[in-house]
């Protein structure tokens, strides 16, 4: 590809929307799809997360809900009461969408190429797992909502 931004970019992985109601938006869409209502599980705990939000120390957390379809997983978020990524879009502008994630094998790289882009990182933290991590990057102005890059410690590169 030329002059891509991010060097693994054609790995799209999910939609996301966010919600004040998980149950009622992902029983909404089961119903839709006549898809089987996903099991609920949350961010990870606040000591495991790490997280990052506005680069302070942040305490996040929230519960969610996966879709998975043959080629891409759609996720519903409900976030916790404390300031987040997820928090802040949801209040800006009401339930919707919230980001789209790529799946990357070098995230301090793409996060480089993101920032030069003018995609301020916003939020980054580890998973409930312990298996990778996320980050997430402002896009509102190109996409109406954000983008998150997906590292997962299996798939990555050397981070020169």
């Amino acid at each position: 590809m030329k002059n891509t931004i991010l060097g693994d970019g054609n790995h799209l992985l999910q939609i996301c929307f966010v919600t004040h109601t998980l149950e009622e938006s992902a029983g909404w869409f089961a119903r839709l799809t006549g898809l089987e209502l996903p099991p609920l599980s949350y961010s990870a705990d606040p000591d495991k997360a790490q997280a990052v939000y506005r680069d302070q120390p942040a305490r996040v957390g929230c519960r969610i809900m996966m879709f998975h379809f043959d080629n891409i997983d759609l996720e519903f978020i409900e976030p916790g009461p404390e300031p987040s990524a997820w928090r802040d879009l949801l209040e800006r502008k009401g339930p919707g969408f919230h980001h789209i994630a790529f799946k990357t094998r070098n995230l301090i790289r793409d996060t480089a190429e993101l920032e030069k882009a003018g995609h301020g990182l916003l939020q980054r933290g580890e998973f409930q797992s312990g298996t990778g991590r996320y980050a997430y990057f402002g896009a509102e102005n190109m996409l109406g909502g954000l983008i998150e890059l997906l590292e997962y410690d299996r798939d990555t590169q050397p981070q020169n």
